[in-house]
């Protein structure tokens, strides 16, 4: 464990706490922040506390020597002679070369002699305790307290009055201000703060993501997510913040998380071209297997539906330009529609995380995508440098995202057969890296992003494109609960070629020769009991030059023979424009209990050419794998209350 401030202070708050001033260390990094955090609450002396957390310990490991000899001397705190005595001596036993049972079992007086008592005195003895109320939770700058209270433990002989149940706090919630390391860069409208982050609201693909995630969004509708990170060190924590935050981090990497919801994305366009409308139901789980690390798991079953074309859009979609330059009546399609079931495993470890997956089995096109990243953290994590590559799909439209299939029966006949036999086409996937920098000590922030991909499809010519982030922010309002950003943001991205159309060869994709945006974004995020809220508002202006494209770019006899045609139209010309650019969000959660929590989320965006709207709904699970331990004498009946438990 990489030494800090915050752990030196613990060493102490421990050392005087501790009977002998002994500073206790455990070689695994989780039982380690479990022992800080009861040291801590030792010197708050708030020793019921102290008590449950050390036996959180001895639900991972019961033979743990320094949780033993911490009960121990709570114990003897309490005054609680013989409940001291049988830690030691479960302290000499499992950990023979620990000389500290035998020097403190040295300190207390010899255990009185047993005699036979009358049965009504041992039926009193041996009746369940009463039991005791626990206290309530507290709350501090509405952190969610990771100590669960329990009112069978064994351990806590409280004898303060019962107090009213802690107010419901979802464990999984994150405070404002939540550095991240996703990085996915596509070109947007409003490139805001709180897109600055694990994911925001729309499709992985037009995540723009840098350093913030503010409130734990849900699955993208047919998209990936990032794994989530805590929050970040800043110089003006106080140590309880800190600790707080490293057991949210251990929880949230250890107990079993599942989060499923309702999600729906439409952008503007032309039927059976550029409109798409998207429903999902994901469903993702994440786990600790063997207490190392985070695996994470998502079905993503996707329904997409584009419209149907029109009778004076047909010509702008597959092989139909050929026969209406040759006079021939356009290919009427079908409804332009797929669905399919995607799905993704990741892991991560350390500053390491990984993703596999699929795109949706069942589209006309499916890919293998995934991610691999390194993200080193310095400067106490206020600065993180992520080097990603990835391989991700393209969801601007229904052919860029699931492909489609033309009819070429006829344009074959007319072509001497140019257009081959397959007629499927689209399904593009961007494979690449970037590098970027992120820095934020909840005071001020900045970040920079260079990318390079590749986008590639089915039976659609290769293309590149290069991207670049850059941006800073300072929140002139911030206290534990509340907080405000301000900031300035410019992207930049060009495409090599544009692909944007429909006909048969094009990507149907925004493939601008470049697209700036320039962007001031405001957002507001707080807390207040079990809600916790977002609301960012980014204006700002962009341009774009779109270079001219062939009809037919991927197939150059297809090409050749409409440019044969006299009158034929063999190009579509570029464009240029620029506007305002717009983004608007907002989402809220509310903790159900502290295991569970139900949130929404909407957003408006007005990038990528066209205007998008994206709602969610979604529901958060927190499963608790350890149960506060009982302080029996008995070593076998200890062992088997310290298996892991799950609690709905």
């Amino acid at each position: 464990m990489k030494p800090t401030t915050s752990t030196v202070a613990l060493g102490l708050l421990l050392s005087l706490a501790s009977p002998c001033g002994v500073v206790l260390a455990a070689t695994d990094p989780g039982e380690q922040l479990l022992l800080e955090r009861a040291a801590f609450w030792r010197a708050q002396q708030r020793l019921d506390l102290a008590a449950e957390t050390l036996n959180k310990v001895l639900g991972l490991n019961p033979s743990q020597p320094d949780a033993l000899y911490q009960l121990g001397g709570l114990a003897m705190q309490r005054g609680d002679l013989s409940g001291a005595r049988s830690y030691f001596e479960r302290l000499r036993q499992m950990a023979p070369s620990d000389r500290r049972a035998a020097e403190l079992t040295l300190t207390l007086p010899p255990a009185p002699a047993q005699t036979v008592q009358p049965a009504a005195m041992v039926a009193a003895v041996t009746s369940p305790a009463t039991t005791v109320t626990p206290p309530a939770k507290r709350q501090l700058h509405n952190m969610p307290d990771l100590v669960a209270q329990s009112a069978d433990s064994d351990d806590l002989t409280v004898t303060s009055p019962a107090k009213p149940a802690p107010t419901p706090v979802q464990m999984a919630s994150l405070p404002p201000a939540t550095v991240n390391d996703g990085v996915s860069v596509t070109p947007a409208a409003a490139i805001t703060l709180d897109q600055v982050g694990a994911s925001d609201l729309g499709i992985a693909a037009k995540s723009v993501q840098l350093t913030q995630l503010e409130l734990e969004p849900p699955l993208p509708v047919g998209g990936y997510q990032r794994p989530l990170t805590t929050t970040a060190y800043s110089p003006t924590d106080t140590l309880e913040m800190d600790i707080d935050r490293n057991l949210a981090q251990l929880q949230q990497e250890s107990n079993p998380t599942l989060t499923a919801g309702l999600g729906f994305r439409w952008h503007d366009g032309t039927d059976g071209l550029n409109q798409l409308s998207e429903f999902g139901t994901p469903i993702q789980g994440s786990f600790s297997p063997w207490y190392t690390g985070t695996a994470r798991f998502a079905i993503l079953p996707v329904y997409l539906d584009a419209g149907s074309l029109s009778t004076a859009n047909l010509g702008q979609f597959g092989a139909n330009p050929i026969l209406i330059a040759n006079g021939l009546a356009p290919v009427s399609q079908r409804s332009q529609n797929a669905s399919g079931v995607g799905l993704l495993g990741g892991y991560s470890y350390g500053d390491f995380t990984g993703e596999i997956g699929t795109t949706p089995l069942g589209f006309p096109v499916t890919h293998l995508v995934g991610m691999l990243a390194y993200a080193p953290k310095f400067f106490d994590n206020t600065l993180t440098v992520r080097f990603e590559g990835l391989r991700q799909p393209v969801t601007d439209s229904l052919l860029s995202y699931a492909g489609t299939r033309a009819s070429l029966s006829a344009a074959n006949a007319v072509t001497g057969g140019a257009f081959s036999t397959n007629a499927t086409w689209g399904g593009v996937v961007k494979t690449g890296g970037s590098v970027s920098a992120f820095y934020d000590d909840q005071t001020y922030g900045a970040y920079a992003n260079a990318g390079l991909v590749s986008l590639t499809g089915m039976n659609v010519p290769t293309n590149s494109e290069v991207t670049g982030l850059l941006g800073a922010y300072f929140r002139p309002y911030k206290t534990d609960d509340n907080a405000i950003r301000v900031g300035i943001s410019a992207y930049y991205a060009g495409f090599s070629k544009n692909l944007s159309g429909f006909t048969f060869g094009q990507g149907g994709y925004f493939s601008p020769h470049n697209f700036e945006a320039i962007t001031f974004p405001v957002e507001y995020t707080g807390h207040n009991g079990p809600w916790s809220y977002l609301a960012s508002l980014a204006v700002g202006i962009q341009h774009d030059n779109v270079d001219s494209t062939r009809i037919f770019p991927y197939n150059t006899f297809a090409q050749q023979a409409l440019a044969r045609i006299p009158g034929a139209t063999t190009v579509v010309e570029g464009s240029t424009s620029t506007g305002p650019a717009i983004n608007v969000k907002g989402q809220i959660e509310y903790a159900i209990d502290n295991s569970a929590s139900l949130g929404a989320a909407v957003s408006f965006d007005n990038g990528n050419n066209y205007n998008e709207v994206i709602a969610k709904l979604y529901l958060r699970k927190t499963f608790d794998w350890f149960s506060p331990t009982s302080a029996s004498t008995d070593a076998s009946a200890i062992a088997k209350r310290d298996q892991p438990q799950s609690h709905l």
